[in-house]
């Protein structure tokens, strides 16, 4: 069967809910006349009656009954359905690519937090490491090393701070009384990260460590669980060992010999941003103010 016109359902629908011709013009903005020449026209259509019609009294058929529930429905379906999606247009999304460690982390544990603040903005995180590809879909992107992100806007927002972790046992162990018997311990260091124990050592004037006693691991998570299991101590920016340090699976020996292992930059094409793009960079500056020893 041929659907019929949608301005006669129309019609119809407001008519069968307002059991008014009058009422259904006043809603539809045309005359009576108009919504009673949609009405036949959707009777010949179906080819049955939809209202007994007396003097001023307008009554549903059995057919119209059904009829008008299923249209009003429908009509609530259609309804729904441009709500939703003005609802999805209205959600602004916002690309963000980061470091793999740092997104794991640091970033990631504060998404949710951001979410229930900013709910219209939906974020696509990606990770990448080296440079950031400015072919590629993104709006901010998160890096540490300036030779991965030349020809960016880039914005200082995060100090990393690094010292050494272990775990309690393994500090009564090696009685790491001071920072150098610390360096005569067994060591753990991140392939990717080679600096983080001479620049510590470097900083507060101590020797390089043993050679003899160095285990090279080739992930952060990897090396937190070797400290965890009282292989060695790490040096390690504090950022990463939040829940190893809260929970008391590892401790600072030295917890105020602090060391400046880098700083992260959020970096954008240009500074012309949309205001979701520049809600998330300024959320983004002040969670970097705030975490130095979190």
């Amino acid at each position: 069967m041929r659907l019929p016109p949608l301005a006669a359902l129309r019609a119809f629908e407001a008519a069968a809910r307002s059991s008014s011709f009058t009422l259904a013009a006043q809603e539809l903005c045309v005359t009576v006349g108009a919504i009673s020449r949609q009405v036949k026209l959707l009777e010949a259509h179906l080819g049955l009656p939809l209202f007994t019609r007396h003097h001023r009294k307008l009554v549903l058929t059995i057919a119209g009954q059904r009829y008008a529930a299923n249209i009003s429905r429908i009509f609530a379906e259609l309804g729904a359905a441009g709500d939703e999606l003005q609802g999805e247009m209205r959600q602004a999304l916002v690309r963000l690519d980061c470091v793999p460690t740092l997104s794991m982390y640091w970033l990631t544990p504060r998404l949710a937090e951001y979410r229930e603040q900013q709910p219209d903005i939906r974020i696509e995180s990606t990770t990448s490491l080296g440079s950031v590809d400015i072919s590629a879909a993104f709006d901010l992107a998160i890096r540490r090393d300036p030779r991965h992100f030349a020809g960016l806007l880039a914005t200082a927002f995060m100090t990393e701070w690094s010292t050494p972790l272990c775990s309690r046992e393994f500090a009564r162990k090696h009685q790491l009384a001071t920072p150098a018997r610390m360096l005569e311990a067994p060591t753990i260091h991140i392939r990717a990260r080679e600096d983080l124990w001479p620049t510590w050592a470097r900083d507060f004037g101590l020797c390089a460590t043993a050679p003899s006693k160095r285990v090279s691991l080739d992930h952060t998570f990897a090396a937190l669980q070797a400290a965890e299991d009282g292989i060695g101590a790490v040096v390690i920016p504090l950022l990463f060992a939040r829940k190893q340090l809260s929970s008391g699976r590892l401790f600072a020996p030295f917890p105020t010999m602090l060391s400046e292992s880098g700083t992260y930059y959020v970096l954008s094409r240009s500074s012309h941003e949309t205001s979701s793009v520049a809600a998330l960079k300024a959320w983004l500056l002040e969670q970097g103010k705030q975490s130095k020893n979190d």
